[in-house]
């Protein structure tokens, strides 16, 4: 389903008309993000592992070679070109749910602070993990002692993220034909729809029945 359509279901639900400036679409499509957050984080709190593939956005990103990141030597690492989106917190998924590669092979990556960086492989066993940690701008660093990875250009990051336009600008199958951003397929459950926009519809009801303040004060003040 296309975000503007739950958009509009809201709108409708509300008897919002175009000229009523005290609920904007954007306000509501605001809202549909941090509601859907929300039921993804109760519904998967317990099962992170099982959640359903309608709900999960791959992105494509582009790799570059460093040397330092927040301070820290890494010499021959690579990084994302760009800011990975924030993903949302569900108990027991730690970091990207999958990490591709272009030939669609997984990179199996343990997450870790950045400032644990300095500080791994010196464990002699641990030679071939391959490691991944966050900088403080949200790129992501991907860190292993295997070269083959210093070639790659490119990586495929699947996660759920807690803001799907910001996402789906980054994403493998974004259709930049379309301009309308709502218009392209929301990351969201069918079944799920239905709750957000009751959820949003309460949350928006209040506001709407808030009488407008239309009296003159200054007329009121003559009399």
């Amino acid at each position: 389903m296309e975000k503007i359509e739950i958009i509009y279901q809201i709108l409708e639900k509300l008897n919002i008309h175009s000229d009523d400036t005290r609920i904007t679409e954007e306000l509501v499509s605001s809202l549909i993000d941090t509601k859907r957050a929300m039921l993804l984080k109760q519904m998967y709190a317990k099962s992170a592992w099982n959640m359903p593939t309608e709900i999960k956005q791959e992105l494509c990103l582009g790799l570059t070679l460093t040397n330092k990141v927040d301070g820290y030597s890494c010499a021959g690492k690579i990084l994302t070109t760009q800011v990975l989106p924030a993903s949302i917190k569900i108990k027991g998924k730690e970091g990207p749910l999958l990490v591709r590669i272009e030939d669609g092979s997984v990179i199996s990556l343990n997450r870790i602070a950045i400032e644990r960086m300095p500080y791994l492989f010196e464990n002699r066993y641990l030679q071939n993990v391959t490691y991944c940690a966050e900088d403080l701008s949200g790129r992501l660093l991907i860190i292993s002692n295997n070269n083959k990875y210093k070639f790659l250009k490119n990586i495929k990051v699947t996660d759920v993220f807690a803001n799907p336009d910001e996402a789906l600008k980054l994403s493998c199958n974004y259709d930049s034909s379309i301009d309308d951003i709502w218009k392209q397929p929301y990351a969201c459950e069918m079944g799920m729809t239905d709750n957000i926009v009751n959820l949003v519809v309460k949350d928006l009801l209040r506001t709407v029945q808030i009488p407008s303040d239309n009296k003159n004060d200054a007329l009121d003040d003559r009399r």
